[in-house]
């Protein structure tokens, strides 16, 4: 499951869990929509779609604002907005319901794979919130993983940890219909 679907899923559910006039801001990299054509190591790298962001969206139900051709800007749906961006910082930041949650996100596989694993890939997620700079009392502070049996693993595992459970972080599991799914 790409990481930017990841995002867009969990933004949707907080979205709708926040309530009406709630707004979100996503921050998602270009790298996780296409890739452009290039060399790496010698090699020509054909352009690639990685996720169909656009189809995505407007399948969900969400219009762009000022439509421009890019996938980046403000969209809408109801009485919900939110503003994707490609820029450093958390992938989902929402204020609405009296919450302020800001998340990480993170893709991976929805079958095991040799490689990349759920533990490396929540670790990494942790650690870039535990890192960051840029949060106040009382951010909700999340880690969003896509819904498969090693993710669901590995979450109960470091949840179970006392050293975790002080950090205050959240694991959500995210699946592809939309539902999340909270480990702690």
């Amino acid at each position: 499951m790409p990481e930017a679907e990841v995002t867009l899923r969990l933004a949707f559910w907080l979205l709708d869990q926040c309530g009406p006039d709630s707004h979100a801001d996503i921050a998602i990299d270009g790298a996780h929509v296409r890739i452009s054509t290039h060399t790496a190591a010698g090699k020509r790298v054909g352009d690639r779609v990685i996720f169909p962001i656009q189809d995505f969206l407007r399948d969900a139900g969400w219009h762009q604002e000022l439509p421009s051709g890019d996938w980046r800007g403000q969209y809408s749906r109801q009485n919900q907005t939110f503003t994707i961006r490609s820029v450093q910082g958390f992938d989902v930041r929402i204020v609405g319901g009296g919450r302020s949650i800001k998340a990480e996100c993170k893709g991976g596989p929805l079958e095991n794979v040799k490689g990349r694993g759920a533990n490396a890939i929540l670790a990494q997620a942790i650690g870039q919130i535990i890192a960051s700079c840029t949060t106040s009392p009382g951010d909700e502070l999340w880690v969003a993983v896509p819904d498969t049996p090693s993710f669901q693993i590995v979450g109960s595992r470091i949840t179970a940890s006392r050293a975790f459970a002080n950090t205050g972080i959240r694991i959500a599991l995210v699946n592809t219909t939309g539902d999340v799914r909270l480990i702690n």
